[in-house]
């Protein structure tokens, strides 16, 4: 019972991934592979640029749990901060990789976001000579609130958000990650990671 309620969770959250609306976070690279790896991230925030760092480390029970940092130029620039899980589901008979993913993210500057998500990330990865390449899609709820400037104004907002990514692992321990969103005002992302 437990399996069939968690594949009916995923399938009905990829089927609502088409209506997502501009996103608040940035593409997650979350695909359903654990990993222990640091590296550095380029994305787009809705026009304006972002650079983070994200270390990620797995412990002994396959749970990966990943912090980021960084900064994006939301016209004065601003911090960003951010925590996110990943762990694997089993499946008797599933084709692919599945993880459960659980995450939060802050935005400080002139206007403060806080946010957290929750979904399933899905893809397997695949040999190619002396690479991996792993593609995914990311489905997710996620629920945001909005501090705007120094008024007190303040949004909440319910989304539902999917990222495809690809990832390609090559046999010297680096990694190269592409993300993009889905919907309308997509943002994309890419970087380099090193696997230890």
């Amino acid at each position: 019972m437990k399996h069939k309620l968690i594949a009916a969770s995923l399938a009905l959250t990829a089927v609502f991934a088409a209506r997502a609306e501009a996103q608040v976070f940035t593409p997650t690279f979350l695909s359903p592979v654990p990993s222990n790896d640091f590296g550095a991230y380029v994305s787009d925030w809705g026009g304006g640029l972002g650079v983070e760092g994200i270390w990620r480390r797995q412990s002994r029970g396959g749970s990966n749990v990943g912090l980021h940092a960084g900064y994006v130029d939301l016209g004065d620039g601003s911090l960003t901060v951010g925590l996110d899980m990943r762990n694997p589901v089993v499946l008797a008979g599933a084709p692919i990789g599945l993880a459960f993913t659980v995450g939060g993210q802050a935005v400080i500057g002139d206007e403060t976001f806080l946010g957290g998500q929750i979904g399933f990330t899905a893809g397997q990865g695949l040999p190619a000579g002396g690479m991996t390449v792993t593609p995914y899609i990311h489905p997710r709820l996620a629920i945001g609130t909005g501090f705007i400037g120094s008024e007190g104004d303040s949004e909440f907002e319910v989304d539902v958000l999917a990222d495809v990514g690809l990832d390609l692992d090559f046999a010297s321990g680096v990694s190269l990650r592409l993300g993009a969103n889905l919907g309308d005002g997509a943002n994309w992302g890419l970087g380099v990671a090193f696997r230890q």
